[in-house]
């Protein structure tokens, strides 16, 4: 799986989000950065934040930059998937996703701009119960490619159980 995240605004959820991308296996993420949050280097506070909120694990993600989003994802050679907070897209649990998708993820505070959304092949959103508008960015993109690794582990074989019989 790729990730392209679109204009993130809380540099603290993206140290959240650089954490969960790291533990999940996760070493690149495109960037579509205007906000300027994502920077070759920071001072001693933010690099402190960094280290803190991160785990240190900011420092080992890669952080591609993108300088036009819809044509980074006009040029994916695979498919392109819109998380979007929008109940009436697919759900992600009725989602199948392939080894090579490219997940596409909105700021926190404005979502995806619609020509973004349109831009890629397909849309989905994880479903809700409650009235809350949308989940923050970082459990979001937990959720989501938590569901995207669980469908990309081969199935579990049978287990093998001793027959059963009577002892005597």
């Amino acid at each position: 799986m790729e990730l392209l995240l679109h204009a993130p605004e809380d540099f603290n959820n993206l140290c959240v989000l650089a954490r969960t991308l790291e533990v999940l296996g996760v070493g690149r993420c495109h960037v579509f950065d205007p906000h300027r949050i994502v920077r070759p280097a920071y001072g001693k506070s933010y690099t402190r934040k960094l280290m803190n909120v991160s785990a240190g694990a900011f420092f080992r993600i890669e952080f591609a930059p993108v300088t036009d989003p819809v044509e980074f994802i006009h040029s994916y050679r695979h498919r392109t998937v819109a998380a979007v907070p929008d109940q009436t897209a697919p759900s992600l649990y009725d989602f199948a996703f392939s080894p090579d998708d490219l997940l596409v993820l909105g700021s926190e505070a404005r979502g995806l701009p619609a020509e973004v959304v349109e831009a890629c092949d397909v849309r989905l959103t994880i479903p809700q119960r409650g009235v809350t508008q949308s989940l923050n960015l970082c459990v979001a993109a937990g959720i989501i490619m938590g569901e995207w690794f669980r469908q990309m582990l081969p199935s579990p074989a049978a287990p093998s159980r001793p027959p059963q019989g009577r002892e005597g």
